[in-house]
C-alpha cells in the first residue's frame, strides 16, 4: 500500500514540476531577461535565442519559401498530434468514470485506439513528409 502511494506521489509532484516550473520561469519577468531589456516571458526567451543564433553565425531570417512551408507543415502536424493525444485523454477520461458501465467502456476504448491510431498516422505521415523533403533539397542542392 505504501509503494503504490509514493509512487502516485512521486508521478504527481513530477507532473507538477514539469508544469510549474516553465511557468515560472516566464514569469520571473525582467529578472530573467537579457541585460539591458525590461522584457519577460517569451520575448526574454526569443530574445535569448536570437543573441545565441547571432553569436553562432546564425541567420534568424525565414524568407525563403521551403523554410516555410517546413515551419508551416511542422505546426499543422503538431496541432493535429495534440487533437488525437486529447482524443486519447478524452478516453481514457471516459473510461474512468464509466463506472462499470460496458457501453461507456466500449465507447472509451474506442476513443482509445482511434487516439493511438491518429498518432501513428501523423507520426508516419511526418516521417514521410520529412524523407520526401529532403531527398528534394538533396536534389536541388549541388556540391562543386
Amino acid at each position: 500500500m505504501k509503494k503504490k502511494f509514493f509512487k502516485k506521489y512521486f508521478i504527481f509532484i513530477f507532473i507538477l514540476a514539469f508544469l510549474i516550473m516553465p511557468a515560472a520561469g516566464f514569469a520571473a519577468g525582467p529578472k530573467a531577461s537579457l541585460p539591458g531589456q525590461s522584457v519577460g516571458g517569451v520575448e526574454a526567451v526569443k530574445g535569448g535565442l536570437d543573441l545565441t543564433a547571432s553569436t553562432a553565425g546564425i541567420s534568424t531570417e525565414e524568407t525563403d519559401l521551403p523554410k516555410i512551408l517546413g515551419k508551416f507543415i511542422n505546426y499543422l502536424f503538431g496541432i493535429v498530434a495534440v487533437i488525437f493525444l486529447t482524443i486519447t485523454l478524452a478516453g481514457g477520461y471516459i473510461w474512468m468514470t464509466a463506472g462499470g458501465n460496458e457501453e461507456n467502456v466500449k465507447k472509451a476504448k474506442s476513443f482509445i485506439i482511434n487516439g493511438i491510431n491518429g498518432m501513428i498516422v501523423i507520426f508516419l505521415a511526418y516521417a514521410l513528409v520529412y524523407v520526401i523533403l529532403f531527398a528534394l533539397n538533396a536534389a536541388i542542392t549541388t556540391t562543386k
